[in-house]
């Protein structure tokens, strides 16, 4: 048996492996799509038949998310007369062989709950759980979220509850959510508190549509709800005037900023102007602390937008972050403790022409305890996504 890519020539047999099984089924452009995609990889098992010809006898699809170190196998098949026979576990190992060549961190997945004989086959190769999500495969089952950490470090993370934006501008709103809910926020993670932070904490024109939350904003939020908050800037005065010509739309956001600043002042927060880097997000972590660190969208979605995302960990030479922002097809899991090259993070965490730069700390008042248990070590880094047959019943 051999595991290499796969390549349209293979589309057919890819699709009748498919229809072998019920529901979650990927389709022929699915799949095309996958293949010629840039952040996604599909492998394919052959062995030879009993004629001696060498046929296709199982795939693994996997995606990567762009700026992070981390996969997801999105759909693992064993065909049916070759369960039992190691396909799945041969392409298991190519899968990880690859995300090592990538310097990437941690493979995850979802299996059906009630699928013994996979979740067994992930156990043996080092897989472990850390949740259930209810009703997430096409007829309404459980599935099981596993993960498996390919470094030898172990990961610091803290636990934050993840909260995905509902809106295409609420990224910040959404940020904050979790960051005070870790904190002991006793507000639900729903639409009504996204829109209300987002209502308070807007200060930008955005190039077109709606208007987006700053540091001072956030923090201005964070205060009003009894929380601790402090902002980091790179420079004083209103961010993000580089992204607007109208001279009103500048007078506004001068305007607003003002208020922020005043607001802040009036509530005890606190404003740094000066550079910042990952090795002071971790020392707000290790104080119990939860950083928003503002991101430039067009490093990780190659959308011209500035984007927040929280902080939630380090290991020697990565961050971790929730992002609210979930790509198309992808699931919750897939935003949660994503882990960011510390070399990467000065040219990440700014935005636009003048580079911007921006970090909104929060604690509780009264001292840094760390949130719901503090930092615990994590000897696999995370959960994954929607590996949608996960793979079906089967798969070794």
């Amino acid at each position: 048996m051999r595991v290499r890519r796969a390549t349209r020539g293979d589309l057919d047999v890819l699709v009748r492996l498919e229809a072998a099984f019920p529901g979650d089924r990927l389709s022929r452009a699915s799949f095309a799509r996958f293949i010629e995609g840039t952040t996604t990889d599909v492998w394919v098992a052959t062995a030879p038949d009993d004629a001696g010809r060498d046929v296709v006898v199982g795939d693994a699809v996997v995606n990567y998310r762009r700026g992070f170190q981390a996969a997801r196998l999105y759909s693992l098949v064993t065909a049916p007369a070759w369960q039992g026979r190691g396909v799945g576990r041969a392409l298991m190992a190519a899968v990880e062989e690859h995300a090592l060549e990538r310097g990437l961190v941690s493979v995850r997945l979802e299996v059906r709950a009630d699928n013994v004989r996979a979740i067994d086959l992930y156990r043996r190769l080092g897989y472990v759980e850390v949740g259930l999500t209810h009703a997430f495969y096409e007829d309404h089952s459980d599935a099981l979220r596993m993960r498996k950490r390919l470094r030898a470090d172990a990961a610091q993370l803290l636990a934050v509850p993840y909260y995905p934006q509902s809106l295409a501008f609420t990224c910040g709103p959404a940020s904050l959510m979790m960051a005070l809910r870790a904190l002991g926020h006793a507000e639900p993670l729903g639409q009504a508190e996204e829109l209300a932070l987002w209502r308070e904490a807007t200060t930008v024109f955005m190039l077109a549509g709606h208007g987006g939350t700053s540091a001072h904003g956030l923090a201005v939020a964070a205060l009003r709800r009894g929380f601790a908050a402090e902002v980091w800037v790179d420079q004083a005065g209103p961010p993000f005037l580089d992204t607007v010509r109208s001279a009103e739309k500048k007078r506004v956001i001068e305007l607003a900023h003002a208020g922020f600043v005043e607001a802040l002042a009036h509530l005890g927060g606190r404003v740094r102007v000066g550079d910042f880097g990952a090795d002071d997000v971790v020392e707000q972590l290790r104080a119990g602390r939860v950083p928003l660190v503002l991101v430039s969208g067009a490093r990780l979605y190659a959308e011209r937008v500035p984007h927040w995302v929280v902080a939630t960990g380090f290991d020697d030479d990565h961050l971790y972050v929730h992002d609210p922002h979930l790509p198309e097809g992808a699931q919750r899991a897939d935003g949660v403790h994503l882990p960011l090259r510390r070399a990467d993070f000065a040219r990440v965490a700014r935005y636009g022409r003048a580079r911007h730069r921006a970090l909104v700390v929060v604690w509780r008042p009264g001292g840094g305890r760390p949130p719901a248990g503090g930092l615990t070590t994590a000897a696999v880094s995370r959960a994954g996504a929607r590996a949608p047959k996960g793979p079906r019943p089967g798969s070794e």
